[in-house]
């Protein structure tokens, strides 16, 4: 039987996260089944600043920054 506690656990989640909820532990399963582990979406916010700053610096560096735009 899969506990609630070891979900938390292999997402990375604190201790209690959601096992320290007074809900049945169905409900705890299923939302630890639709959550998104901290660190994916970590990595996912990452890989979108860094195409951002490259995108930012391929703007300035072709001349259509913000300074070109004003004057």
């Amino acid at each position: 039987m899969l506990a609630p506690a070891f979900v938390e656990h292999l997402m990375g989640l604190p201790a209690g996260w959601v096992t320290d909820l007074s809900l049945p532990r169905t409900a705890q399963l299923r939302a630890l089944g639709n959550g998104v582990v901290p660190q994916q979406a970590a990595y996912a916010v990452a890989l979108l600043l860094a195409d951002l700053a490259a995108l930012l610096a391929t703007d300035e560096h072709a001349g259509h920054g913000r300074e070109a735009n004003a004057a």
